[in-house]
């Protein structure tokens, strides 16, 4: 059973994850790439920081920091992934002892059949979610060739002007030659669609990683939902008084399917702390990114030029928030998942069963009482909740930066 496939394909390519069956020298140029990748997407970050202090028009330092806090946020969850990759590899193959332990309580031809279905939709979301974001990215590229075409101005003005390119970066020489202009603007688009894979990637990564482990939760209900159904028939085939009673064969079949879920939900349990612990430093910082680049991108917006731009720009804050949104939505589908196993036990007829069931029934109950939150430093929980109030915190920024953008032009 092959987990998170096409997400860790992606990172891998992106130089996170390396193959532990490569040999010495693959793993030395394996090492090299990942040094290019970091020089090449710090380089820019730093420039871009430059820029920052530099700019002196409102729409290029909005356009600058749209993009400068997703490289930032992007390099930082890179740099992690990359120096815990062991750590973070776990999460694909703890999900194969999940499996193997959910197969003994389920049966294994079912459970796999179940899984094996279940993961199509992984991949339909993962793939999905990153040609949006190369579209999006597409659009970034584009639109300086679009919004800021030459005209009339000379080569070495046009050359020079930041907004030429796909990012708005400070440049430490001048540039009056053609093929100088053309290797900066490739080098650019190749930063940006590396940041954008890095990106959207890394949430590939931790959505599959969470949605996969609900697949468990559900193959956990099937399992409890059968011996639910067992001692219903078992009741309404036996006299009132028997009710209590079982054979010592029905007992121990019965005892011995809930224990297996027992050990199965406890080994889902962990692997969601470990996702919550993992990915902890990483969402704070999604949620930091977004919370500025949106409200910034939505400010550039109102004062942007031209539609290339514009629609650069709403492809930009779309591609945020629905990154925002798909974080949040992952958080609330897996609290929903493990309150679904509270349920499929309250509506089991514990009555019905011995002492030793009940027991292991008590022990689950307790467990599946308060869901393990996914969030970033216990400051930040991913839920449907959170998502409205970052919605409400972008209107408010973005209402304040046009207030004092209004109040600079009346002073």
């Amino acid at each position: 059973m092959k987990f998170l496939t096409l997400a860790y394909d992606i990172l891998q390519w992106i130089g996170v994850f390396p193959q532990w069956i490569w040999s010495k020298w693959k793993l030395w140029v394996y090492s090299i790439y990942r040094i290019m990748i970091f020089v090449m997407i710090a380089l820019f970050t730093v420039l871009m920081t430059v820029q920052m202090f530099v700019a002196t028009d409102l729409t290029i330092l909005a356009r600058t920091i749209d993009i400068w806090t997703m490289f930032l946020s992007g390099l930082y969850k890179w740099s992690c992934m990359s120096l815990f990759h062991e750590k973070f590899v776990k999460l694909k193959t703890k999900l194969i002892e999940i499996q193997v332990q959910g197969s003994v309580a389920f049966g294994r031809r079912s459970a796999d059949i179940f899984t094996t279905n279940y993961l199509k939709q992984t991949q339909k979301v993962t793939f999905g979610y990153m040609m949006s974001g190369l579209v999006a990215a597409g659009f970034l590229i584009m639109s300086p060739l679009l919004t800021y075409p030459k005209g009339g101005r000379s080569d070495f003005e046009y050359y020079n002007d930041p907004r030429s390119y796909p990012l708005s970066c400070w440049m430490p020489f001048m540039i009056d030659e053609r093929w100088m202009f053309w290797t900066i603007f490739i080098s650019q688009s190749i930063s940006l669609i590396v940041v954008v894979c890095m990106y959207l990637g890394i949430d590939s990564f931790m959505f599959g990683a969470i949605y996969t482990v609900g697949g468990q939760i559900e193959l956990l209900n099937w399992a409890l939902n059968s011996i639910k159904n067992s001692l219903e028939e078992i009741g309404s085939s036996t006299s009132t008084d028997q009710l209590i009673q079982y054979t010592e064969k029905q007992q121990m079949k019965c005892y011995s399917i809930l224990r297996q879920c027992v050990k199965h939900h406890i080994l889902i349990l962990n692997y969601i702390k470990m996702v919550h612990t993992l990915f902890s430093s990483l969402i704070i910082i999604d949620y930091l990114h977004g919370i500025t680049s949106v409200s910034f991108a939505l400010f550039q917006l109102t004062i942007s030029r031209g539609i290339g731009e514009k629609i650069s720009v709403i492809s930009f804050i779309a591609l945020s928030v629905w990154h925002q949104f798909l974080n949040n939505f992952f958080g609330e589908f897996i609290i929903q998942k493990q309150l679904s196993v509270s349920v499929a036990l309250y509506h089991i007829p514990w009555w019905r069963a011995g002492k030793s069931v009940r027991q292991l029934l008590s022990l689950m109950i307790s467990r599946s009482i308060r869901p393990t939150f996914i969030t970033g430093f216990y400051m930040y929980k991913l839920s449907y909740e959170s998502f409205i109030s970052f919605v409400k915190a972008l209107y408010t920024y973005y209402m304040v930066l046009r207030r004092v953008n209004a109040e600079d032009k009346n002073a």
